[in-house]
């Protein structure tokens, strides 16, 4: 599945980096975060997105403060899993929290009936979903784990993903001095995330 741009271009999950450079006109850079491996995790910044590729391979898509969504976030195989239009309801920029809460309830009827089921947390089959939400001093979040999770070394667990970060009073600068209007929207794809996944011998 591809995903179409505001501009009418298109990238895909697993896609390589050295092709999405080609795209875009623009070389990555290493991630700077500071859990990011030298070498592996590579960041790519083209124009209101934000495209992290693992082992030369795109595994998450970032749409930052200004994108329009002109085209519904839809990255992922699955059709359940992606933030098509419902209804008259559509993801949209600089749309309010409460706005996105009521979309997220007919997702989740949607994905439902596309025979979806939802979970508390934990471990996720590929036809199963947890939402968390975290709204405190910190940050004020919305994620959408998508199974299939991996248990990795530690306890820790991955797996396909939406999160969602609204504005603050610490950032209301950036959306015009609005509080609770979506910040950044990311999409995540664990099959091409090597953290943690014991490497295939051949």
């Amino acid at each position: 599945m591809s995903q179409i741009l505001d501009d009418g271009r298109t990238i895909a999950f697993g896609q390589d980096l050295d092709e999405v450079e080609q795209i875009f006109g623009i070389k990555a850079g290493d991630d700077p975060s500071p859990v990011a491996r030298k070498g592996l995790d590579k960041l790519l910044r083209a124009g209101l997105l934000g495209l992290e590729f693992d082992s030369g391979k795109l595994d998450t898509i970032t749409f930052e403060p200004g994108y329009e969504f002109r085209n519904p976030p839809s990255p992922y195989p699955e059709p359940w899993k992606n933030f098509v239009p419902i209804g008259p309801m559509r993801i949209s920029g600089g749309m309010a929290r409460e706005d996105f809460l009521s979309y997220l309830t007919a997702w989740d009827q949607r994905a439902k009936n596309l025979g979806a089921e939802k979970m508390e947390s934990g471990d996720l089959t590929s036809v199963q979903f947890a939402v968390s939400i975290d709204q405190d001093e910190f940050a004020d979040m919305i994620h959408v784990s998508m199974g299939p999770s991996r248990r990795a070394g530690g306890g820790g667990i991955w797996c396909d993903g939406w999160t969602l970060f609204f504005t603050m009073e610490s950032n209301r600068r950036d959306m015009g001095g609005r509080i609770g209007i979506l910040q950044s929207l990311s999409a995540f794809r664990d099959e091409f995330n090597t953290v943690a996944r014991r490497p295939l011998h051949r």
